[in-house]
């Protein structure tokens, strides 16, 4: 049976009115996943993430207007508060958003090639859209869950990043992870999208890899005690385990095997692909080395998640090539950026 396609959404018009488009699109999906979380956490739980969200989305008003007005627009779409339509991107508030990732770049002459299979529990790929936000001036693709900021993403300057978790340490009045994305996804280069990270503090573990159209590439990993560490890098694979020392030192290993027992598995298969184009990243992301617990993964009793989705975002040509589900068995969207 063939694979559902993603729906592709574009967004024009002002932050606000793309907001309210979003919903518009998707609303029964974003009531779902709202009323789902709300059931999830008890009394206490919901108010104290409340609390945090409040004072949170003070700091993304001040930040980013623009932002603040797309999450104003979903709430006056939804009819629910501004605050209850955030908390869907502020996963980090309640105990049980991990999600396992493997991802891979490589820089080129004409730009850094960008890539991730995104891994999440039953049924994630069903709430899943791609968001083409059409701003005056500016226009970026995200993958999101319905209802959030985004998880990955591409802008119309050649900048792109990926992410996955990382068991560090966590701190508790931050910027959601979402947020922080957002704001980087607004930059134009990696420079600049460091320069985000560099000025924000972080809620938990993350590693980040950056690219952008002039080719440069450069591997991310964040988290409440280290800060930012960073370095470049000509190719580079990831899993769900820090690569650097100074993060290595916070690493939460119970946890790490817990949540992501494959992590290691997954990084010596990737490690075992020359990376020179896209196609070899293709290859990579199709990988069954290990199944289920495989780069492209299936469920299993052992690691309770599947590949949701898989992406190259082609920063040179500010194209993204996404596949819905595991990627070995669909074939790609593909959504450009350029007029």
């Amino acid at each position: 049976m063939a694979k559902l396609q993603i729906p592709v959404i574009v967004l024009r018009g002002t932050a606000f009115e793309r907001g309210q488009q979003h919903v518009s699109h998707l609303r029964s999906l974003i009531i779902a996943d709202y009323d789902r979380l709300r059931r999830s956490a008890e009394t206490t739980d919901w108010n104290r993430a409340c609390a945090k969200a409040a004072a949170s989305l003070e700091k993304v008003s001040a930040l980013d207007s623009d932002l603040h007005s797309e999450l104003e627009g979903m709430a006056a779409e939804t009819g629910i508060s501004a605050i209850d339509i955030y908390l869907l991107s502020c996963f980090e508030y309640f105990s049980d958003r991990r999600t396992g990732c493997t991802s891979a770049a490589i820089s080129t002459p004409s730009g850094a090639l960008v890539a991730q299979n995104w891994d999440g529990p039953e049924g994630a790929d069903r709430h899943l859209a791609i968001l083409v936000h059409e701003a005056p001036g500016k226009r970026m693709v995200t993958i999101a869950t319905a209802g959030t900021l985004g998880w990955v993403g591409l802008n119309d300057s050649g900048f792109a990043f990926v992410n996955n978790d990382l068991m560090l340490d966590e701190k508790q009045d931050s910027l959601p992870s979402l947020v922080i994305r957002r704001l980087m996804l607004a930059r134009p280069s990696v420079e600049a999208a460091l320069d985000v990270l560099m000025s924000q503090p972080h809620m938990s573990g993350r590693s980040f890899i950056l690219g952008d159209a002039a080719g440069r590439l450069q591997l991310a990993e964040v988290g409440p005690s280290i800060g930012l560490s960073h370095r470049i890098v000509d190719s580079i694979v990831h899993t769900n385990h820090p690569l650097f020392p100074d993060a290595s030192v916070w690493e939460n290993i119970e946890a790490e095997a817990r949540h992501y027992p494959s992590s290691r598995e997954r990084l010596r298969a990737a490690r075992r692909f020359a990376l020179t184009d896209a196609a070899s990243l293709a290859a990579l992301l199709r990988d069954r080395t290990g199944a289920p617990d495989a780069i492209c993964k299936s469920f299993s009793p052992r690691e309770p998640t599947a590949t949701a989705f898989s992406v190259i975002f082609d920063c040179g040509q500010r194209e993204a090539a996404i596949w819905p589900g595991q990627p070995d068995g669909s074939s790609p969207q593909r959504v450009g950026l350029l007029a």
